[in-house]
């Protein structure tokens, strides 16, 4: 799907307490080796791109914070736990940078702000993702790049869980607001940016027919950019 109905706010509420009670049990360090392993090369080599003095915007940092390894001097880490998450893990997050505990829905930045943002695994857990694209839009500076990581599902299972979202909303309690589709987050993107790169990589979580899910990680560039960028 590439469209959807905005959950409630309550439900978005919900989801981000169940996330919250999820990194309770999880070991910091542990989850940083696996995002970093598979997703830091990819970022180190459009950083690369930007000068040292460059601006980044982390979307949904969570407590990984996964652009404090890159070199740009500013960085943002934007996060509605960033606060809850800074208390569960103290002195783990970086100390350097600017926090914002905001949605990503309407960030509080002048427009083309940022040179690289990085949104890895997080859409479908907004508010409203049409309007955090919009927000993405509007921040990313000419020549800049966003890299967007989600998981996609077959186009039964979004469905399925549309319906269950919008009938029995209590089925859906404990899953993410948002089911994308390949083809429903490409429409999305391509809406906005231009798709550079796109890797897909297999999940395997769940052996059933209709369950085809994978992640799939997106370089974009805006559709009027002008500017190129430095090497």
């Amino acid at each position: 799907m590439s469209k959807h109905k905005p959950v409630s706010n309550i439900r978005w509420m919900s989801s981000q307490k169940l996330s919250l009670q999820a990194w309770q049990n999880k070991n910091l360090s542990s989850e940083r080796e696996r995002i970093e392993r598979s997703l830091l090369p990819l970022l180190q080599r459009y950083a690369k791109q930007y000068p040292e003095d460059g601006a980044v915007l982390e979307i949904g940092c969570g407590p990984i914070c996964i652009s404090r390894l890159l070199p740009q001097q500013h960085k943002t880490y934007l996060d509605p736990m960033a606060d809850d998450f800074r208390r569960m893990f103290p002195g783990e997050l970086p100390e350097e940078g600017e926090y914002l505990a905001t949605a990503a829905e309407d960030i509080p930045k002048p427009a083309a702000s940022y040179d690289l943002i990085i949104c890895l695994n997080m859409l479908p857990h907004t508010l409203n993702p049409e309007l955090v694209i919009n927000e993405i839009e509007r921040l990313l500076k000419p020549g800049g790049k966003l890299i967007l990581a989600i998981r996609t599902h077959s186009q039964l299972e979004a469905r399925l869980h549309y319906m269950a979202l919008c009938i029995f909303p209590g089925l859906c309690s404990r899953t993410r607001p948002y089911y994308y589709t390949r083809t429903g987050i490409r429409r999305t993107l391509a809406r906005h940016f231009n798709i550079e790169e796109e890797i897909v990589r297999k999940i395997h979580a769940i052996h059933l027919p209709f369950c085809k899910r994978e992640q799939h990680i997106f370089v974009c560039a805006p559709l009027d950019s002008s500017i190129q960028t430095t090497t």
